[in-house]
């Protein structure tokens, strides 16, 4: 890295470091240039909660048990008692005992964040499959410590699961560069991820539309397949980001947020949409940001 590169990354991670100060609660940020390996690290290894970003991990578990013949996306699993729960989705919605294929309770799991599809999925895998998987991978300190049981995860995020920003952005590296899995089963995966519905961290502030074909919107190329995660006080996001010439991934957890709310103007939100723009420009996604949606 040359010393004008070294000067920008440093002040991009000054930037960061401003924001987080101003920031009532606590945060941590990883991110990396995949064909530069540049690095943007604040708090990167601090131990954090997960919320819904674990349900990545339980993801791919998924499709390793595929690969090895032990199910098949097309088996039909009701959504039981003991596994319809409240929070994020729209299983709890619906009919008791509806029964869905694993491919619609991972689709789910990840566009909508159900957590009673999560619920059957974990179920079916095993937490400690799922944490083994992480840990053979590389990332042993991404761990499931409950099923979404709220009245035994109680009001601590970290009872659910825990992980760190670098390994949040490096289960997404590992995805997108192909170090785990086949090459089908991480296509399949980027692409549930691809048509994330929940869109307010880190695509919160860049110019992505996710459908520019369906809406009629010049398309500007960038892309991202990324899972969100809440909490009481917490947010998280990982995500892999590319637009021509650009590959990059990042995680972004914040944590001890007074505001309390789930809410579009949580602080919490808002701050890892600034974070994540600070990274995308520095990156050169600035050059995206037309009136019309066409790079410029």
């Amino acid at each position: 890295m040359t010393v004008e590169q070294r000067s920008a990354t440093d002040a991009v991670v000054a930037a960061i470091e401003d924001e987080l100060a101003r920031f009532p609660g606590t945060g941590g940020v990883f991110a990396k240039q995949l064909d530069t390996g540049e690095e943007i690290r604040v708090n990167a290894d601090e131990t954090t909660a997960t919320a819904s970003t674990i349900k990545v991990p339980i993801l791919i578990e998924l499709f390793r048990q595929i690969e090895a013949g032990a199910l098949d996306l097309e088996t039909r699993l009701p959504v039981t008692d003991t596994a319809r729960t409240v929070g994020s989705g729209i299983l709890r919605e619906l009919s008791p005992g509806i029964e869905l294929s694993i491919r619609d309770h991972a689709t789910l799991m990840i566009v909508v964040s159900d957590n009673s599809s999560t619920n059957v999925l974990i179920d079916l895998l095993g937490i400690d499959r799922i944490n083994q998987t992480m840990a053979d991978y590389g990332f042993a300190r991404t761990q499931l410590r409950e099923r979404l049981d709220f009245p035994k995860i109680g009001p601590d995020a970290r009872n659910l699961a825990v992980t760190t920003p670098a390994e949040l952005a490096g289960i997404m590296e590992a995805l997108a560069e192909g170090t785990i899995l086949s090459d089908n089963s991480r296509a399949a995966i980027l692409e549930i991820m691809g048509r994330q519905h929940h869109i307010s961290l880190t695509p919160r502030y860049l110019p992505y539309y996710p459908h520019p074909d369906e809406l009629g919107h010049p398309d500007n190329g960038l892309r991202i397949a990324n899972k969100t995660g809440g909490w009481t006080g917490m947010r998280a996001d990982m995500a892999f980001i590319e637009w021509p010439g650009v590959r990059y991934v990042v995680g972004i957890v914040t944590e001890g947020d007074p505001d309390r709310r789930f809410w579009a103007e949580n602080a919490g939100d808002q701050i890892i949409g600034r974070v994540s723009r600070l990274i995308f420009d520095h990156f050169g996604g600035a050059a995206l940001d037309t009136a019309d949606g066409r790079p410029a």
